[in-house]
């Protein structure tokens, strides 16, 4: 790599990923908490409305669709469930939206560059503008992630309960499904969450060597990821937006250009 030799360099990035890293960890431990609280209330709610379904029949005789959809208690827990997940999305929002301009001025702060210092004030809004910003190729931003993983969450739930009734199976059988897919969504939280701090990181970091007057930035690539080794060490200009992360849960980074007698590459023009 181009900076080997510059030891301080690559031992900044490993710090500002030890910091990403404890972000995320703290970010992550708040959302489970918020998942298994709606999971514990959600399940109860369906365990009784499959179990008042269940004794409305004789032995032998299994219920249908059409039996469930006639209960009243059935359109409560949709009403319930629609609210209980919208309180979970509006949490986790909230949480990331905290977290994530925490994420962004934390990682400019802690950029440490020779004989530089921080001079410029990092502004609120530029910075929330900043998290909100679309960046991947599906033009949606965070926020609307979540949403959509709730949605989801919603129509996994649901579907699952439809096909208990259906196929006869026990409750027990019912929860073990439905605990099922809170964990897959909670699991696409946290993917976001790690992805989006990378995110940030880079775009942080970026900023912060733009504003200290580095020319080129290159890539400092995750060894552990064979699909990122071709791009470690590739260079761009500080102008060009950091094509980090590659994938979900990168942990790629951005690494200045930079001289061993300190100061940016500009020094050498």
């Amino acid at each position: 790599m181009a900076n080997k030799n510059n030891y301080w360099v690559e031992r900044d990035a490993e710090a500002l990923n030890k910091l990403t890293d404890k972000s995320i960890a703290a970010t992550n431990k708040q959302i489970l908490k918020y998942y298994r609280s709606c999971q514990n209330r959600v399940i109860r709610e369906f365990e009784m409305l499959y179990n008042e379904l269940l004794s409305q029949f004789k032995a032998g005789i299994e219920p249908t669709p059409a039996d469930l959809y006639r209960l009243d208690r059935y359109w409560q827990l949709q009403g319930q469930l629609q609210h209980e997940l919208e309180q979970l999305g509006d949490k986790t929002n909230k949480l990331l939206s905290k977290r994530f301009v925490e994420q962004y001025k934390d990682v400019y702060k802690a950029v440490s560059l020779p004989s530089e210092q921080i001079f410029a004030t990092i502004d609120d809004k530029m910075v929330t503008q900043m998290i909100n910003k679309v960046w991947c190729a599906d033009g949606r931003v965070w926020n609307q992630r979540i949403w959509q993983n709730t949605a989801n969450l919603q129509n996994s739930l649901n579907e699952q309960l439809i096909h208990s009734v259906i196929t006869g199976e026990k409750t027990s059988a019912l929860k073990k499904s439905l605990i099922n897919d809170f964990q897959v969504s909670y699991s696409q939280a946290d993917r976001l969450v790690r992805t989006e701090m990378s995110h940030l990181q880079n775009t942080a970091a970026l900023e912060r060597y733009k504003d200290a007057g580095i020319a080129e930035y290159e890539i400092l690539a995750d060894g552990s990821c064979d699909d990122c080794k071709e791009y470690d060490g590739k260079r761009f200009p500080i102008s060009e937006p950091s094509p980090v992360p590659f994938h979900p849960n990168c942990r790629c980074c951005v690494i200045p250009v930079v001289n061993i007698k300190g100061g940016s590459n500009n020094d050498n023009n």
